[in-house]
């Protein structure tokens, strides 16, 4: 039996990664909501750092503003 080589699948579809236009995030404001829903996913999770393009520093301050506005009533 054969296995099939992944890489030359994935070669041939889109990129997972999203493209943001944010690029730097220096300061999260948990109450523009609008910001923060585009790294929600449909069902409510945060989108993790391979999908959202984000790199480490602005994805734990994304995540903290999620949390937060999650808290504070202003997302569900």
């Amino acid at each position: 039996m054969a296995m099939r080589n992944h890489k030359t699948t994935r070669r041939n579809e889109t990129p997972l990664r999203k493209k943001t236009p944010d690029g730097d995030v220096t300061v999260v404001d948990i109450n523009d909501v609008e910001f923060l829903r585009r790294y929600v996913s449909e069902h409510g999770k945060i989108l993790p750092q391979r999908l959202s393009g984000l790199n480490a520093t602005n994805q734990r301050k994304v995540k903290r503003g999620i949390r937060r506005a999650r808290t504070m009533g202003l997302m569900m």
